[in-house]
This record gives structure tokens, sequence and C-alpha cells, in this order.
């Protein structure tokens, strides 16, 4: 346990690891800002389609429906932010030359290389939990309550009074913590495998980024490969804002990605195990 806080206290006193959470504060500042804004011509865009078929009353523009909107739009951008402390944090120590002098140390390769892990899982669930708060809190001051109106696949309107929605939203975190670890579990091995931090963070995104084009191509050989594909399974924290929720889906999609958690860290724990300190 010591070990793991002076990890913590380690990568928290560097500037860098704050450039993160400075990037998901001020986008999403700035998203709520402008749509604060265009709020009428983004209500009339929404209501144009649903006011054919339905009466809308209320406030349907609010904190609840920002915050599952800001949430989408960042998909490719909150992975890249994670992999800037994962892929960093074990080669950033051979690129310094303290690689030799940590393993030299009383403590076990196991457990330096745990703490680590722990550490860049600390910082992932900082950084999404930092963007529920700004999300919510700013859409509350800015655009206040109401109930969630919004569109879910395949083309179905989802309505979700507001009393469900905190424990909703708390849930969809949790989720979204537990997706973006495996995007960390994923730059962490390849920090173990390599000597500079650029190398882990490339290749965690190249692989993300590939993922997501081949598992939306519409051609059977591509939906053939996507159950097999993390990124398939990434964004299950939105089946927690439908109604009713698929609890089904959701654990297996949870089980899906901690075993593949489970994988990559075991990876990295045998690649660090045997790292080579001479040369």
């Amino acid at each position: 346990m010591k070990l793991f806080w002076f990890e913590i206290f380690k990568t928290f006193s560097r500037w860098r690891t704050y450039i993160s959470f400075a990037a998901i504060a001020l986008i999403v500042i700035l998203i709520e800002v402008v749509m604060k804004a265009e709020a009428q011509a983004i209500l009339n865009r929404m209501m144009r389609s649903l006011q054919r078929d339905f009466f809308v009353f209320g406030n349907v523009l609010n904190a609840w429906f920002i915050t599952a909107f800001i949430m989408n739009s960042l998909h490719i951008h909150i992975p890249f932010l994670v992999t800037l402390v994962a892929g960093d944090i074990v080669s950033s120590e051979a690129t310094s030359g303290t690689v030799r002098f940590l393993l030299i140390r009383p403590p076990s390769r196991g457990r330096i290389i745990t703490a680590k892990y722990l550490t860049a899982l600390f910082y992932t669930a900082g950084l999404v939990l930092l963007l529920g708060a700004v999300c919510i809190l700013l859409g509350l001051f800015l655009f206040g309550g109401g109930d969630l109106i919004m569109t879910q696949r395949p083309f179905r309107i989802v309505f979700v009074p507001e009393a469900l929605l905190p424990v909703r939203m708390v849930l969809a975190f949790i989720a979204a913590i537990w997706s973006m670890s495996v995007v960390t579990s994923l730059a962490f091995l390849f920090s173990t495998l390599v000597e500079n931090s650029i190398g882990p963070i490339i290749g965690t995104m190249a692989i993300v980024i590939t993922f997501f084009v081949l598992g939306n191509f519409p051609f059977d050989f591509f939906q053939t490969m996507k159950p097999y594909l993390f990124t398939t399974y990434m964004s299950f924290w939105q089946q927690f804002l439908d109604e009713p929720v698929p609890w089904q889906a959701i654990f297996r999609s949870a089980i899906i990605l901690g075993f593949h958690n489970i994988g990559l860290f075991l990876a990295a724990f045998l690649a660090y195990q045997r790292k080579d300190i001479k040369s």
C-alpha cells in the first residue's frame, strides 16, 4: 500500500499529469457555453423530428442530456488523454534511467508493477470522474434539470424520468471508468515493453482507432470480427440510460472487458518480471 501511495505522489507531482484534467475541463466548459449560446437553435433541430409524432413539454435541453451528449462525443478524446499517463508510467523510468535503481531496491518487481498499474487505474478513474462532475454541475447551473429524452439505436426514443437519472448517471460513469480501464491496460502493457513514452501512446491510439473503424464497417467479414474487439463493448455505459436497463447485456460487456484487463495486466506483469536492466 505504501508503494502505491508513493507512485500516486510521484505521478501527480508531475505537471504533465494535469494536462489531461485541464483539457477535459476546458473542452466541457467550451462545449456547454457554446451550447447555451446556441440553445434555441439546438432545441429547434432536436424537436423538428420529434414534434411530428409527439407533444414534448418541459426542459428537454437539460444537464442530463448535455452530459450524455458530451460523453458520446468524447469517446476518442478520452482514450488519448488516458494514454498520456498510462503509456508513460513505466517507460518513463527507462527514459530517465531510474529503472535500474528502482529494480535493485527491496520491493519486488511484482509489487512495483502492481503499484504502477493501480496508479494508472486511479488516474483513469479521476479523469472520468472529473468529466462527470464538470458536465453535471456546470450543466445544472447553465441548463437546469429535467427528464432525459434521447434517441437510442435502432432509431427509437427513450424517456428516463429525472428521479432515476442521478443513480443512472453514477452507474454510467462507473461503467465508463471500467471501459477506459481497458485502454489504460493496453497502454500500460506497451509502456512495459518499450523505453520511450511516444510508442505506447501512438500504439494504443492506433489500435483503439483501428478497432473502432473495423467494428463499424457494415461488411459481413468485419461484423464477424466485432464480438472479439474490446471497442465493441466500450460504450456499454450508454445502456444505463436506456429504458428498461438491459442488465444482462451490461454484465456481459463488463465481464468481457474485465477479461481484457486481466489478460493485458498479466502480459505486462510477465514482461516486467523479465525486463533486462543491464542493457
